[in-house]
């Protein structure tokens, strides 16, 4: 396998796995975060859709983590799945912050 095609799978599995954990995610009851995420949840995109994620590995599965696939963030080409950092600063107290949600208050416009 040639050194570029590694990096570039080793890239998309980074991605996969998202960003590192943070500590709330390492220490807390992952069932209790969830069902605060959606109670505090301001996004309309997002509106009880956080979740608890982990992934197949070849022998085993990833740590158990919070998760949310946006579709507003599909919508305009980008990764649909955010984590606990964006979900808790992002989605769930300033989502003027994010730049799917601004692209969708230009597309649909209330009358």
């Amino acid at each position: 396998m040639s050194w570029a095609l590694r990096r570039t799978l080793h890239r998309k599995t980074d991605e996969a796995f998202g960003p590192p954990m943070t500590p709330d995610e390492l220490t807390a009851n992952l069932s209790v975060l969830e069902r605060q995420l959606n109670q505090d949840m301001c996004c309309t995109a997002g509106k009880n859709q956080v979740y608890i994620r982990s992934l197949l590995t070849g022998g085993s599965t990833t740590r158990p983590r919070v998760a949310l696939k946006c579709p507003l963030r599909r919508d305009i080409g980008m990764t649909p799945e955010v984590f606990y950092e964006h979900i808790r600063d992002v989605c769930c107290c300033e989502p003027e912050q994010c730049e799917a949600w601004r692209a969708f208050k230009t597309r649909h416009v209330v009358t």
